[in-house]
């Protein structure tokens, strides 16, 4: 089975990026901060490091 990405990139029509959560739809959210208004340069880097983070093996503390 593939697994379809968490998260993906939109552009706004002011040239800037959002990093959105494709489970929800919505701008994605990381330690409170808010992933939009991004430069397209920092996007792609950004989303693969959400997936290493999302596919990581969990641990219960």
């Amino acid at each position: 089975m593939i697994e379809i990405p968490r998260y993906g990139a939109r552009k706004a029509p002011d040239e800037t990026w959002t990093i959105f959560d494709r489970r929800t739809g919505l701008a994605a959210e990381r330690s409170g901060l808010i992933l939009e208004r991004l430069n397209q340069n920092v996007v792609l880097g950004l989303i693969q490091i959400l997936e290493q983070i999302e596919d990581a093996p969990k641990r219960v503390h």
